[in-house]
C-alpha cells in the first residue's frame, strides 16, 4: 500500500507542476505547422517498430524529431480528438463528446491565440466532420474545407489534393509568421487506396473484401447493412488495405516535408505530427472501426515534434497526451499558456531536457450512442468506456457493461491479461482517480448541432 500511496502523491504533485505557466522564452516569429493524421495507430509506422511498414517520409521526419513512444489520445472520435489537440482540454470540458457537436464559440483555441499574436493562420481539412460547422474555424484566416469525394461513405478529400492546397498557401509571400493546420483523412475507412497501394501488402488475395463501408459494416451486420460471411483471409486483406492507405498517405506527405526540410524552413518552423486516434483491426473482437472501446489500438497514437535548434532523433518513453500539443506549440511560439489548459508543455524536452515526470492520462470512448440521450440535457459520456493510465498500469472501465479491467502495458501491450484480481490496490487507486476525473471534467451543457447530424449519419456513426 505504501508503494501505491507514493504513486498517488507523486502523480498529484506532477499534475500540479505540469499545469503551471512558464515565462515566455521565444519571440512570436517562429512558424508553426500542425499535421493531424486521421485514424492512424502508432504501431503501423516503421518508426514505431512495424517491420512491414512503407512509411519512409514519416520515418525520416521521426529521425529528425522528438518521437514520443507512448502518446495517448483523449478520444477515439475525429471531432472531439481534434478539439482536444487544438484547445488543450479534454472533450468533456469542451462539451464536445463526439462528432456532430460543435466547439463552443467562446473557446480560445490555438489559432485564436496565434492570430492575436500576429500570426497568419490557415487550416486545410480533409473530411466533412471537421468543416466550418464543427466550431474549429475560429481564428483561421483561411479555412479550406472543400471536399471532392461524395460517396455513401463520406465527404472527403484525398491527401494529395489537400497537401497541394496547403503548399500553395505556404509558398505565397508572407510578412508575418504562419500557423498551418493540415488534416489528412486517408487511413479512415473506407480502406480504398489507389494503385499500387491497394495490392502492396497482400497481392495474392482474390476474395470479396474491397475495403468499402458496405463490406466493413457487413462483417457485423451494422449500420443497416446485411451481415456477410467473412474469414481470416478477408480480415488480413482489410488490414493490408489499411496499411496501403497509410503508405499512400506517407507518399502524399513527401512534397510537404520537402518544403519543411529546406534550411530556411527548418531554421524557423516548429512542426508537430500526430494522429487523432487509431483503429481496431479485430483486436478485442472489434472489427475495423474505432469509437467503441479504449484499448491501445484506438488510443495509442504517433506523436513527433521538431523545433529549430533541438537535438534530433531522440525517443521519449514517458507517457504523454495529445492535449499536450496545445501548450507545447504555444510555448515554442513564445506565448503564455492559458490557465484552463489541461495539457502540459513538452517544449523543455525539445530544448534538451532528457526526461519529464510522468502524469496520469485519461480518455474515453464516444460510442455506443444508444447509452446516452439527446433530450436537451447536458451530454455525458459516463456510461461509455473510459481509461486511466499511470504508466505502465492502465485501467479500462466500461460502466454500461460492468467491466473493470487492469493491464500492465510494458509487459502486455496487447491488453490480453486482466490483472484486476491480482492487483486490487492498483485497480482501486486508478478507479478512484478516474472517478475524480469524471467529476472534475463535467461536460458543458450542450446539444449536438442539428446541421451536422445528417453528415455524420453518412459516415456511418449514427
Amino acid at each position: 500500500m505504501r508503494k501505491v500511496n507514493t504513486v498517488i502523491l507523486t502523480a498529484a504533485m506532477l499534475l500540479a507542476a505540469g499545469c503551471r505557466q512558464r515565462p515566455a522564452a521565444a519571440p512570436a516569429t517562429m512558424n508553426v505547422v500542425l499535421v493531424t493524421l486521421d485514424t492512424l495507430r502508432a504501431d503501423r509506422l516503421g518508426c514505431y517498430g512495424y517491420a512491414a511498414a512503407r512509411t519512409p517520409v514519416l520515418d525520416a521526419f521521426a529521425s529528425s524529431a522528438l518521437l514520443f513512444e507512448q502518446a495517448t489520445t483523449a478520444s477515439n472520435n475525429t471531432l472531439p480528438s481534434h478539439a482536444a489537440i487544438l484547445c488543450g482540454r479534454h472533450p468533456r470540458r469542451l462539451g464536445v463528446p463526439r462528432n456532430g457537436f460543435e466547439v463552443p464559440p467562446a473557446q480560445r483555441g490555438l489559432a485564436v491565440l496565434l492570430a492575436e499574436r500576429g500570426y497568419d493562420t490557415a487550416a486545410f481539412v480533409s473530411c466533412s466532420v471537421l468543416d466550418a460547422t464543427s466550431g474549429l474555424r475560429k481564428g483561421f484566416a483561411v479555412y479550406d474545407d472543400d471536399f471532392d469525394i461524395e460517396e455513401i461513405d463520406q465527404a472527403q478529400r484525398r491527401a494529395p489534393a489537400t497537401v497541394q492546397r496547403a503548399l500553395r498557401w505556404l509558398n505565397a509571400p508572407a510578412a508575418k509568421p504562419r500557423f498551418l493546420w493540415l488534416h489528412l483523412f486517408d487511413p479512415h475507412y473506407p480502406y480504398t487506396p489507389p494503385p499500387p497501394y491497394d495490392r502492396m501488402f497482400y497481392p495474392e488475395y482474390s476474395g470479396p473484401a474491397d475495403g468499402s463501408i458496405r463490406f466493413i459494416a457487413g462483417i457485423l451486420g451494422s449500420h443497416g447493412f446485411p451481415k456477410i460471411r467473412t474469414g481470416p483471409d478477408d480480415y488480413r486483406r482489410l488490414a493490408a488495405l489499411y496499411d496501403g492507405e497509410i503508405a499512400f498517405l506517407d507518399a502524399s506527405l513527401s512534397p510537404l516535408f520537402t518544403y519543411l526540410n529546406r534550411p530556411e524552413a527548418r531554421a524557423r518552423t516548429a512542426v508537430a505530427v500526430v494522429a487523432d486516434h487509431g483503429e481496431s483491426l479485430t483486436e478485442h473482437g472489434y472489427f475495423f472501426d474505432h469509437g467503441l472501446d479504449v484499448y491501445q489500438p484506438s488510443m495509442h497514437v504517433p506523436l513527433m515534434v521538431r523545433a529549430p535548434g533541438m537535438t534530433t532523433g531522440r525517443r521519449i518513453a514517458t507517457a504523454v497526451q495529445t492535449i499536450d500539443i496545445f501548450p507545447t506549440l504555444l510555448r515554442l511560439a513564445g506565448l503564455d499558456v492559458p490557465k484552463a489548459t489541461e495539457g502540459r508543455d513538452l517544449s523543455p524536452l525539445l530544448r534538451g531536457k532528457s526526461q519529464i515526470p510522468a502524469v496520469l492520462a485519461f480518455g474515453e470512448a464516444c460510442q455506443p450512442f444508444e447509452v446516452e440521450t439527446l433530450d436537451g440535457r447536458a451530454w455525458r459520456n459516463d456510461s461509455k468506456a473510459q481509461f486511466a493510465l499511470a504508466w505502465p498500469w492502465k485501467l479500462v472501465q466500461v460502466p454500461y457493461l460492468g467491466r473493470n479491467e487492469l493491464y500492465r502495458l510494458d509487459s502486455d501491450g496487447a491488453e490480453s491479461r486482466d490483472m484486476a484480481a491480482t492487483h486490487p490496490q492498483m485497480r482501486a487507486w486508478l478507479s478512484e482517480q478516474l472517478q475524480k476525473w469524471r467529476r472534475g471534467a463535467a461536460v458543458d451543457a450542450q446539444r449536438p448541432n442539428p446541421a451536422n447530424l445528417d453528415k455524420i449519419r453518412s459516415l456511418g456513426y449514427l
